[in-house]
């Protein structure tokens, strides 16, 4: 097996731009160049044979910028991604993620911008799961449901959509949120395919609007859920939110722990209901504490 560090080495003596008298004979460096990425790429593979996948990662950076100095964009794309995958495989998310973003720039400066959404989309999943920078995963979702949207692939643009306005109910930014999920239940009002999402839709929008103390909003999400989703209509989940407005309006908190608990034993609230019921049921100890 070859030694990656010699391939590595020999690719950076074939990678230097000619110069003077060489430069004006020789020609284009192009091949040079791409020598240079071969180099890098079997260095690459060797890496990964010994499961050394930090360095299989930045050999594959290394052979992507080369690439590129060959002229070769859609090749040092792919490289790219897959210096990605090595990283994402290793641990190493900011790296990951630079290295997505390169190929993304070069997918969607070629105008490929459904394959662009899709690793906009993992872009997202890696800045929200592995290094917990809501603000930018939100960023990701949001580009990645745009070209998606452009392409008219609603059911795609709609799972952005939701992660984004989900992600922002958890970043504080319930109203912003709110907007998010009005447009997910614009889109899904009369569409087969996504129809079955409304309730959940309706649900976690009225439950933003009370984390926003705007009960009123609350209440109006509530009726329209009722008038246009019948599945709404009759749920647990609009008498839950139903009874959450009425426990914030009376103050109190021990009824709304236990209308939460009831509704638990039934249908189990997931971790971002219940971060954001715990947020609900913070606003009524913050209004009786503005009333002291």
């Amino acid at each position: 097996m070859s030694d990656p560090v010699e391939l590595i080495q020999r690719a950076e003596k074939k990678g230097v731009p000619s110069s003077g008298i060489k430069k004006f004979f020789g020609g284009s460096d192009s091949m040079k160049f791409e020598e240079a990425a071969d180099l890098c790429v079997q260095a690459a593979n060797v890496y990964r044979l010994r499961k050394e996948l930090k360095n299989a990662g930045d050999a594959f950076v290394k052979a992507a910028d080369y690439q590129i100095q060959a002229g070769s964009e859609d090749e040092a794309g792919n490289t790219f991604v897959e210096a990605y995958k090595s990283y994402k495989s290793s641990g190493q998310a900011s790296e990951a993620v630079e290295s997505l973003n390169k190929a993304i720039e070069i997918f969607t400066t070629k105008g490929q911008f459904r394959r662009g959404a899709n690793f906009k989309f993992e872009m997202g999943e890696l800045l929200e799961n592995d290094l917990n920078d809501y603000g930018k995963a939100i960023d990701a979702y949001e580009t990645a449901g745009e070209w998606y949207s452009q392409d008219q692939a609603l059911a795609l643009a709609n799972k952005c959509l939701v992660r984004c306005a989900d992600l922002k109910a958890l970043n504080g930014q319930y109203l912003e949120a709110c907007d998010v999920y009005a447009k997910l239940i614009k889109n899904s009002i009369g569409n087969r395919l996504s129809q079955w999402s409304l309730k959940d839709y309706f649900f976690k929008m009225g439950l933003c609007q009370l984390a926003a103390t705007d009960s009123v909003a609350a209440s109006r999400t509530l009726q329209e859920g009722k008038r246009e989703d019948s599945n709404f209509a009759e749920s647990r989940e609009a008498q839950l939110l139903q009874d959450l407005i009425a426990c914030i309006a009376e103050g109190d908190g021990e009824q709304l722990s236990e209308k939460v608990l009831n509704f638990d034993r039934f249908n189990k609230l997931d971790k971002w209901k219940t971060t954001i019921l715990l947020k609900v049921k913070e606003t009524i100890a913050q209004a009786d504490d503005d009333l002291l």
